[in-house]
């Protein structure tokens, strides 16, 4: 992996990120009343959806990318939240190894390098896929770099040292292992990504526990399928079993073309489907929404 520091924001103009407000605003406000024909239309897209999503678990590759950045940014701040690039331990027991305060260095001292007091700019991350090589899980393997199992390039921001809270970028054939039960299976993702952290992630906060909103365009091949995605869901990466899905339906005759949205959960076994009417339980496979007094339409 190779991340640069591009410049602050005095120095450099930093490249527009993805305006992904109106998604956001579709997740909290949706306008689609849903009934039996609107799921009729749409049941199979998100069970697919989910699907892919769940089986890929491309948001978790590149999650994981963004949380090593954000290991590597923290090693390198030091106690006044100034970033220290380059700098070295001279003497004591870590010499000669990188450091971002005296802190790092015992009973040595960190010398050299360049501060930049809380900085604000932009990082640009050039990511190797780790590709199809079982032997990436055995302790201690370490293969070199290969591009041929595709990349992730990816732009943030950083605001005081703290990650921006928009990630964006594409990926180019990237190829990873999903570990299964006694098996991992092959997977890779070509296409845009564009990620919502929820606000600025200052040092030391633990990404897995936000709640990211992501919205992918490409291809995402598993277990030796391809499948064409373009959406937006949304998960909290130490919750394997929660994914909520941003489901877009046409309005019939609007002229020019209209959509609308609603959001679909996924909980465990439990899932949720919240309209403009607010919340109701649904199940995919037995094609009906229900609550407490029963069915309350089927397709």
């Amino acid at each position: 992996m190779f991340a640069g520091v591009l410049g602050s924001c005095n120095s450099l103009d930093v490249p527009p990120a993805p305006n992904l407000q109106p998604v956001l605003e579709a997740y909290a406000n949706p306008t689609a009343v849903v009934g039996s024909v609107i799921m009729s239309e749409v049941a199979d897209e998100i069970a697919q959806a989910a699907e892919e999503i769940e089986d890929s678990k491309i948001f978790e590759e590149i999650l994981e990318v963004i949380i090593d950045i954000q290991e590597e940014l923290d090693q390198s701040t030091n106690e006044d939240g100034d970033l220290v690039l380059d700098a070295t331990c001279s003497g004591g027991s870590n010499a000669g190894s990188a450091c971002a305060a005296d802190g790092d260095c015992p009973e040595g001292k960190c010398e050299g390098g360049v501060t930049l007091p809380s900085p604000t700019g932009v990082i640009q991350v050039n990511y190797i896929c780790p590709g199809w090589d079982e032997r990436q899980f055995e302790p201690g393997y370490d293969a070199d770099p290969d591009p041929a199992n595709g990349t992730m390039n990816l732009t943030m921001t950083l605001d005081s040292a703290g990650i921006g809270r928009v990630v964006w970028g594409t990926a180019t054939t990237c190829r990873y292992l999903v570990p299964g039960e006694g098996e991992s299976f092959e997977a890779s993702y070509d296409g845009g990504v564009a990620v919502d952290l929820g606000d600025t992630v200052p040092t030391g906060e633990d990404i897995a526990e936000l709640l990211v909103t992501f919205v992918l365009e490409g291809n995402i091949g598993f277990d030796g399928d391809d499948f064409r995605i373009k959406e937006s869901f949304r998960v909290i990466l130490a919750d394997s079993e929660g994914l909520e899905i941003l489901v877009e339906v046409e309005v019939p005759e609007s002229d020019p073309p209209e959509t609308e949205t609603f959001n679909y959960f996924f909980q465990g076994s439990t899932e949720v489907l919240r309209d403009a009417n607010g919340v109701i339980g649904c199940s995919l496979e037995e094609s009906r929404c229900f609550d407490e007094s029963g069915t309350l339409f089927s397709w």
